[in-house]
């Protein structure tokens, strides 16, 4: 049998305010969530262009590297006369160009 003191159960279901170091954790915690929410909406928000109506969008990957390419109009259509021809992109830069040259409906050299 245990044997409390008395006003024990007065002291226990009384709430303790916060302490100052509790308040700063809790307040890093929150602020921590509040970065990540403001993060994940940016990310979600803002997205790559799209290849269509005369401009096309392409990511090149390289061994050193890569490039987002996004061109329109006379770009575009320069870029795009450049595929299948000598001297032109060869190998998956050709094989990508070619794809979202057909999805902007512009003409392959």
């Amino acid at each position: 049998m245990l044997i409390l003191p008395s006003g024990h159960a007065e002291a226990v279901r009384q709430r303790q305010p916060f302490r100052a170091r509790e308040k700063a954790m809790v307040g890093g915690v929150l602020a921590t969530v509040a970065a990540l929410v403001i993060v994940l909406i940016v990310a979600l928000g803002t997205s790559d262009r799209q290849s269509g109506h005369g401009c096309i969008s392409v990511g090149l990957a390289y061994s050193t590297g890569g490039a987002q390419i996004y061109r329109c109009g006379a770009g575009a259509r320069a870029m795009c006369a450049t595929v299948g021809r000598p001297g032109g992109p060869v190998g998956a830069t050709a094989r990508a160009l070619r794809t979202e040259c057909r999805k902007a409906g512009l003409q392959l050299g």
